[in-house]
């Protein structure tokens, strides 16, 4: 039965490739100073490029930034077909995101953006369950010229007896020795580089960024990451309204038996959720990997890519280690024959169980001594010679970066 549920929704799913995502809301259009604020606020993220609109004025911008991500509160890719619209019992979990930029957000700028569902095909979970999995793509414009593009997968399963959707452990408790350690961690976070260059000659493969603790994932993190997403938020009578509009949303609720529950609340509700709690978004674990990388890269640096796949839910009450390593050092040029000096950064989040939570990949253009990082890239990149010596190859883990643009999984357009 499970199994027809999902064959039914790839089927009727496939209708709607190639047209706008039906299942995905405008959010925010301006990169206001309060938008921004929401956001970062949202992720923890105390980087004054984002915070402060005088540190802005003084950078090397001339102005305040919104954090790369911030294009997730614009339009987020992630849509599982026509999932809300049919009567079912399943449940769509983000599994991997990439977004690819040309240029950054700054303050003020008039943002939009569109999803389209790319392709819906039948896969098998490690387990042998059937899963619809669901290819969106997604286009960004800045005051109406295109700058920012990727896709997204949404993993569609059936609501009970996938345990990989929904770990089967307690939330965790930590034991005095645990507390003091991530306290300790806490207290002795690095800043962000800021205002201090990390030039492209100075950095190594093999270097690795220093730790960061997230964490533990609480109530209040999660409700401030849904206004930080700019989506319509509904409640009361307003929010009945609307799920009698969505077959896919309405549900009986588990626990009280009520018959207009939000299916899309399900990773949010600790009843139903039980024993494990709530889970954090796709998008929030997606935006605190992109965090990572910009505070280790200083102001004057660029992120041209983030992939970001993810390997299991990060549950309430879950703490999040952050570290990577820089495993390739290259150059590109870009139309307008304009050399970037890039790296790229491993990125793996661990929870406090040490089970890998993500894994990402970030592309990042670095200044060099006289050489800034000159924006927007103009059209495609070019793969120069790598300039990395025999010892840089053999200390790298073997992911060697092609420097076009990623393109959605080989089939999927």
């Amino acid at each position: 039965m499970e199994e027809d549920g999902i064959e039914r929704l790839i089927q009727s799913s496939r209708r709607v490739i190639g047209c706008v995502a039906p299942d995905v809301e405008p959010g925010v259009d301006v990169a206001s100073w309060i938008n921004v604020s929401r956001f970062v606020d949202a992720s923890g993220d105390d980087n004054p490029l984002y915070l402060d609109v005088r540190y802005g004025a003084g950078s090397v911008h001339h102005t305040m930034l919104a954090p790369p991500t911030f294009v997730l509160a614009v339009r987020a890719p992630g849509s599982a077909g026509v999932l809300d619209l049919t009567e079912h019992r399943l449940t769509g979990t983000l599994s991997s995101l990439h977004l690819s930029w040309d240029d950054t957000v700054r303050l003020g700028d008039a943002l939009a953006g569109r999803v389209c569902v790319g392709d819906v095909t039948r896969r098998l979970a490690a387990a042998g369950q059937a899963r619809a999995c669901v290819l969106s793509t997604v286009e960004y414009q800045r005051n109406g010229v295109g700058f920012a593009r990727g896709w997204a997968e949404v993993e569609v399963a059936p609501l009970d007896g996938d345990p990989s959707l929904f770990p089967l452990r307690s939330i965790h408790r930590y034991e005095p020795a645990d507390v003091e350690q991530m306290v300790r961690e806490l207290d002795t976070e690095q800043p962000s580089r800021g205002a201090v260059p990390r030039f492209w000659s100075d950095v190594a493969v093999g270097e690795t960024t220093p730790t960061v603790l997230k964490g533990p994932l609480t109530l209040s993190d999660l409700e401030l990451w849904v206004f930080a997403e700019g989506r319509p938020v509904r409640a009361g009578n307003l929010h009945y309204a609307r799920l009698a509009e969505l077959n896919g949303h309405r549900a009986v609720n588990p626990v009280t038996g009520w018959p207009a529950w939000d299916h899309a609340e399900t990773s949010l509700d600790s009843a139903a959720t039980a024993p494990s709690g709530p889970s954090a978004p796709g998008g929030l674990l997606f935006t605190l990997a992109g965090q990572h990388v910009t505070h280790w890269m200083g102001d004057d640096a660029f992120l041209r890519q983030l992939s970001v796949r993810i390997m299991q839910p990060f549950c309430y009450g879950d703490a999040l280690r952050l570290t990577g390593t820089v495993v390739d050092r290259y150059t590109v040029t870009d139309e307008a024959s304009t050399r970037y000096h890039a790296i790229t950064l491993l990125v793996v989040g661990r929870n406090q169980l040490g089970q890998p939570v993500v894994e990402a990949h970030a592309v990042v253009f670095l200044p060099d001594p006289g050489k800034p990082v000159r924006l927007p890239v103009r059209g495609g990149l070019t793969c120069d010679e790598p300039w990395r010596t025999d010892a840089d190859v053999r200390r790298s883990p073997g992911r060697v970066h092609r420097a076009k643009q990623a393109t959605p999984p080989q089939g999927k357009h």
